[in-house]
C-alpha cells in the first residue's frame, strides 16, 4: 500500500493543563447514545516552509463505558521525516481529579508494521493504559514537525456513538506557498467555507450528537465535514515538486517511475519469448499476468520516498516479492518489453471512494493497480494478488475515479464497473423427492461479476474448510449431507462454479396423504435487516446483483401438485422478482426464479421500504407447495 496519510494521524496546540473536563459539564443531549464525548479536539497546523510543518493537537475525550475505550487511545506515528517534539497525556476521574499523568518517556515505542509489510521506517509511540473506573477523561497533547509537505485533512466525525462537544482546525501559512483545499459537507453543519489564500484559516464544529451505526450507511466522508489540503509546491523525502492539477501531478509521478523499468535486453527477450505463440495482445497480457502471479507475492517495504516510488523491476525479478507499487511497475515493465502500453494507476482501495476529479493531491489514494487499454477492450489488473482472476478488480477497487500516470501527465479515469445484471449467480439443479420426505439433488452454482468473490476463495481452502463453507450455504436444509462436490475456477473469465450432490432428510413434511415442501430448494436470499423508525442517514446498496435459479424436482411416485401455482411477479425502486412453476410432461415440477437488486444511494425515508423489499423476497423464497397422493 502507499504510505501517505498514515504518518500523520495524530498531531497539536498549547501544553497548558488549564482544563480537567469534569463530566457534569457535558451537555445532557450529548450523552445520549454516546460511548464517549470529544470534549475538545483542537488541531493547529503551522506551515513555515515546504520542509517544515508543525502539528499541534489537544484531544480531550470523556469515556462512559468499556465500548468507549477505543476513542481514548493516546498514540503518535512518526518516522525520519515526521519527528515528535513532545507528548503528554493526563487522565482524570469523573470529577476532574487527576488520576495519572504521562510524559514522552512514558510512551512505549515499536515499529509500525501493518499487514503484509516486511520492513518500514515508520514507528509508533503509544500508551497502554486504561483507568479502572468509568467515566474517565483523557487529555492527550502532542507536537510534531514534518519535513514532508503534507497537511492532514480535517475530518472531525469518524465514528458512531461518539458525540463531539467541540472540534476545531486552524492553519497558519507563513511559507508563501499556495495551499489549495477541497471542502465537503460544511453547510449542513453551519460551518463557514474558508479561503486558503488567507494566511490563517479556521474551522469549528460544535455540539454534534452521537449517532448509532446504521446498516448500509454511506462512508462518513460522504456525510460529515471533510476538508482536504494540497500544497502546490512540496517536498517528499527531499524530492521537490509542484502541481496544481492532476496533469501536473502526473508529470511529477512520471519522474518517479520513469527509471523503474530497468530490465536488461536479455530479460526483455525472456518475456518476448514467453508470449511468442500468443494470438492476440489480450492473450499476451494473460500470459504475463499469470507469470506474475506464479512468481511473486506481496510484501510491503516502506522506506522514505519508497512510500511513493516503486522499487525497480530488477528488484522484483531477483527477490520475487514487492509491494503494490513494485509489483505493478514489474508487470508494466513486462508489458512494455512486448510492446503493450499500460499505465501505473493510483486508487483509493477498500470501500468505494472516488479520487476528486477537480482536486489533485498526493494524499489521495492508498493503492496502485495497472490499466491496460487494448484496442478491443480495457484491461484492469491487480498485481498484488496471486489468486485474482484476469481483468477482475473486484469490489476492492471497482467503479471509482482513479489517477493514471501517462508520459504526458496525469488523467482521471473510472475503473472497471460491474453492473447489477453482470453480478450474477446462476443456480441449476435436479432433485428427487422420496416418499419419506428425503430430498436428493445435484446442484450447480456459477457465480460471475462481483458474485465471483463469494466463491473463488474456496479453491484455496482445505477440504475440511471447504465442506464447512458449503454447508453454511445450505444450512437451511434439515439433516444436510454433502455427498460429493467439485469446484471449477475459470480464471480467464472470472466465473466460479460449485457442483455438488447433497441429501436433505425431512426436507418435506408429511400430513396424511399430503406433503409440503419448499418450492425453492436452492438459490434463495435471506434477510436480517431491521426497520428503523428514526433513521438519520441515507443508505447505499453498493453493488447490485442478479440471481437466476432453474430447478427440476422429481416428485414421489403417485404424487402430484395439489393445485396450480400462480406466478409471483413484483418490482419496485430496488429491483424485481419472479417465481413460477411448470408441470412437465414426465410429471416433474420445474421451478424458475429470477431476482434483480439494483445498486444506488437512496434517501433515509426509503430505508424501511427496502427492508420490506428484502423481507418480501425472503418470504417468496420460502414459499411452500402442497403435493398429494393421487
Amino acid at each position: 500500500m502507499i504510505r501517505l496519510l498514515s504518518i500523520f494521524i495524530l498531531s497539536i496546540a498549547s501544553f497548558s493543563f488549564a482544563q480537567n473536563y469534569p463530566v457534569h459539564e457535558i451537555p445532557s443531549e450529548l450523552s445520549k447514545d454516546a460511548y464517549a464525548v470529544v470534549r475538545n479536539e483542537a488541531i493547529s497546523v503551522k506551515v513555515s516552509a515546504a520542509n517544515k510543518i508543525t502539528y499541534s493537537k489537544e484531544y480531550a475525550v470523556t469515556v462512559f463505558n468499556k465500548s468507549g475505550d477505543a476513542y481514548a487511545q493516546a498514540y503518535q506515528i512518526y518516522n525520519p521525516d515526521n519527528k515528535i517534539n513532545r507528548l503528554e497525556a493526563v487522565f482524570y476521574d469523573q470529577n476532574g481529579k487527576e488520576i495519572r499523568k504521562f510524559r514522552t518517556r512514558d510512551f512505549r515505542d515499536q515499529s509500525y508494521i501493518t499487514g503484509g509489510q516486511m520492513y518500514t521506517d515508520t514507528r509508533l509511540k503509544f500508551l497502554n493504559y486504561v483507568p479502572v473506573n468509568y467515566p474517565y477523561t483523557m487529555v492527550f497533547r502532542s507536537e510534531t514537525t514534518n519535513s514532508n509537505t503534507f497537511i492532514n485533512p480535517w475530518f472531525p466525525v469518524r465514528h458512531p456513538n461518539l458525540a463531539i462537544e467541540k472540534s476545531s482546525f486552524s492553519l497558519e501559512n507563513e511559507s508563501g506557498i499556495e495551499i489549495l483545499s477541497k471542502e465537503l459537507n460544511l453547510s449542513p453543519f453551519k460551518i463557514p467555507s474558508q479561503d486558503t489564500k488567507n494566511s490563517r484559516i479556521f474551522y469549528e464544529l460544535k455540539n454534534l450528537k452521537a449517532f448509532e451505526f446504521e446498516e448500509l450507511m454511506p462512508s462518513m466522508k460522504q456525510l460529515y465535514p471533510y476538508v482536504e489540503f494540497s500544497a502546490t509546491e512540496f517536498i517528499f523525502d527531499g524530492v521537490k515538486g509542484k502541481f496544481k492539477n492532476w496533469q501536473e501531478l502526473g508529470q511529477w509521478y512520471q519522474t518517479l517511475i520513469s527509471d523503474a523499468n530497468d530490465f536488461t535486453p536479455q530479460q526483455k527477450d525472456f518475456f518476448r519469448n514467453l508470449v511468442k505463440d500468443a494470438k492476440s495482445d489480450k492473450e499476451k497480457v494473460q500470459i504475463l499476468y499469470k507469470y506474475l502471479q506464479d512468481k511473486t507475492r506481496y510484501i510491503g517495504i516502506q522506506l522514505g520516498i519508497g512510500g511513493l516510488k516503486p522499487f525497480p523491476a530488477s528488484y522484483v525479478q531477483n527477490k520475487s516479492y514487492g509491494d503494490c507499487k513494485a509489483l505493478t511497475n514489474y508487470l508494466q515493465s513486462m508489458l512494455e518489453a512486448v510492446d503493450i502500453k499500460s499505465y501505473y494507476t493510483i486508487v483509493q482501495a477498500g470501500a468505494r471512494e472516488d479520487l476528486f476529479s477537480d482536486f489533485a493531491s498526493l494524499a489521495q489514494g492508498n493503492h496502485v493497480i495497472l490499466y491496460v487499454p487494448l484496442e478491443e477492450e480495457e484491461i484492469w489488473l491487480e498485481a498484488t494478488s496471486q489468486r485474482t482472476a484476469f481483468n477482475f478488480l473486484g469490489s476492492f477497487t471497482d467503479d471509482r475515479m482513479v489517477f493514471i500516470v501517462t508520459p504526458e501527465g496525469g488523467e482521471i479515469l473510472r475503473t472497471q464497473k460491474f453492473e447489477s445484471e453482470t453480478n450474477k449467480s446462476l443456480t441449476k439443479g435436479f432433485g428427487e423427492l422420496l416418499a419419506n420426505g428425503t430430498f436428493k439433488a445435484d446442484i450447480s452454482i456459477s457465480n460471475s461479476g462481483l458474485e465471483y468473490e463469494s466463491f473463488y476463495g474456496l479453491s484455496y481452502e482445505s477440504p475440511t474448510d471447504q465442506i464447512k463453507h458449503i454447508r453454511s450455504l445450505f444450512d437451511y436444509l434439515p439433516n444436510l449431507n454433502i455427498r460429493n462436490y467439485s469446484v471449477e475456477n475459470n480464471w480467464e473469465d472470472a466465473i466460479y462454479t460449485l457442483n455438488l450432490e447433497l441429501e436433505s432428510g425431512q426436507f418435506a413434511q408429511t400430513f396424511g396423504q399430503s406433503m409440503t415442501l419448499n418450492l425453492l430448494p436452492a438459490g434463495g436470499l435471506g434477510s436480517s435487516l431491521r426497520k428503523l423508525d428514526n433513521r438519520i442517514h441515507p443508505f447505499e446498496i453498493p453493488h447490485g446483483v442478479s440471481h437466476e435459479t432453474e430447478f427440476e424436482i422429481k416428485l414421489p411416485k403417485g404424487y402430484k401438485v395439489s393445485e396450480q401455482f400462480k406466478p409471483i411477479v413484483f418490482s419496485d425502486d430496488f429491483g424485481r422478482y419472479f417465481l413460477a412453476t411448470e408441470e412437465l410432461e414426465n410429471g416433474n415440477l420445474k421451478v424458475r426464479r429470477n431476482l434483480l437488486i439494483k445498486e444506488g444511494t437512496y434517501p433515509k425515508e426509503k430505508y424501511n421500504d427496502y427492508v420490506d423489499f428484502r423481507r418480501t423476497v425472503s418470504s417468496y423464497d420460502n414459499t411452500k407447495i402442497l403435493i398429494e397422493k393421487i
